[in-house]
C-alpha cells in the first residue's frame, strides 16, 4: 500500500539537506542523454540555494559525476554518480570510484552481439555501469530486459535496475539510498533533515532511506512511490525550489 502524496513543504535552508536527482528532476528526459540543458536562471537558483543551505546540497544520479559537472557548470557540488559507485564528498573534493570497470568486461562481451543485431537498442558504457537504452522504442522493452538478464547470468555481484526506457547493469551493493545515508553521516549534512527529489524507480531506494531518517521524499511526475510528497514535473521542481520559507522557518 503506497501512501497518499501531497505537495511538499517549502524548503528550509536553515535545517534541511537537499538531495536532487538529475534526469527527469532537474532536466527533462531526452532521447539523446547528451542533449539536455539546464536553463541559466535555474542554474543560478541552484548556486544561490547551495549557498543558503551552507553546502548541504548534493546531486545523486545514474550519470557519471564528470557528466554532471559539465551540465551544471559553474556549480561545484557534492555528488554521487552511477547510483553511488562514484562519490564526491564535497564541492571541490576528489571523485572516488568504488569499483573498477574491468568487473563488467564479461557483460560487455555478452552484450556485444545482441545489441549489434538490434539497432534500436543502444549501449551507454559508464565504466562502472552499462546501460541499455531503448528510448523512443517502447516495443523493445521486453528485448532489452531479456538481453540484460542473459548478459549477467552466471556473473556474480551484479545488479540489474530498470528505469525510464533503460536497463542498467552495475556492481551490486550500492544504490542512491546508501549514497544518501553516507552523506548524512558527515558535515554539512549531519543533523539536518534530508529532502530528496527524484522521478524514477531507481530513486525509490533514496525515498526509503529518507523515510527511515525522518525526512521528506518528493516523487517527480506520475507513478506509484514510497515518497511522501509529489511534484508534477520538472518545471514544478524549479518553481518549488524558488519558493521562500515563511518568516517562522516555514516547512517541516
Amino acid at each position: 500500500m503506497f501512501p497518499a502524496m501531497t505537495m511538499p513543504p517549502m524548503l528550509d535552508p536553515a535545517r534541511h539537506a537537499l538531495f536532487l536527482d538529475f534526469d527527469g528532476t532537474l532536466v527533462e528526459l531526452q532521447d539523446d542523454p547528451q542533449a539536455v540543458r539546464v536553463a541559466t536562471e535555474d542554474l543560478d537558483r541552484l548556486i544561490e540555494l547551495q549557498s543558503r543551505l551552507n553546502n548541504a546540497f548534493a546531486v545523486l544520479s545514474g550519470r557519471r559525476i564528470a557528466d554532471l559537472d559539465r551540465f551544471l557548470s559553474p556549480l561545484r557540488f557534492a555528488a554521487a554518480g552511477v547510483h553511488g559507485l562514484e562519490r564526491r564528498e564535497a564541492a571541490g573534493a576528489e571523485t572516488v570510484h568504488l569499483a573498477g570497470p574491468s568487473m563488467l568486461d564479461p557483460v560487455r562481451e555478452a552484450l556485444r552481439m545482441p545489441l549489434a543485431a538490434e539497432p534500436g537498442l543502444r549501449l551507454e558504457d559508464k565504466g562502472t555501469a552499462l546501460v541499455v537504452h531503448y528510448r523512443g522504442r517502447p516495443e523493445l522493452k521486453v528485448m532489452a530486459d531479456r538481453v540484460a538478464d542473459e548478459a549477467v547470468r552466471g556473473v556474480a555481484d551484479l545488479s540489474v535496475m530498470r528505469g525510464h526506457d533503460i536497463v542498467e547493469i552495475h556492481i551490486a551493493g550500492m544504490d542512491k539510498g546508501r549514497a544518501l545515508a553516507s552523506f548524512m553521516t558527515q558535515d554539512p549534512f549531519r543533523e539536518r533533515v534530508p529532502v530528496y527529489l527524484g522521478d524514477d524507480t531507481t530513486d525509490e531506494f533514496a525515498f526509503a532511506e529518507v523515510a527511515r531518517l525522518g525526512g521528506i521524499g518528493v516523487k517527480v511526475g506520475p507513478g506509484e512511490s514510497v515518497a511522501s510528497h509529489r511534484l508534477a514535473a520538472v518545471d514544478s521542481v524549479h518553481r518549488w525550489l524558488a519558493l521562500e520559507p515563511d518568516a517562522d522557518g516555514g516547512a517541516n
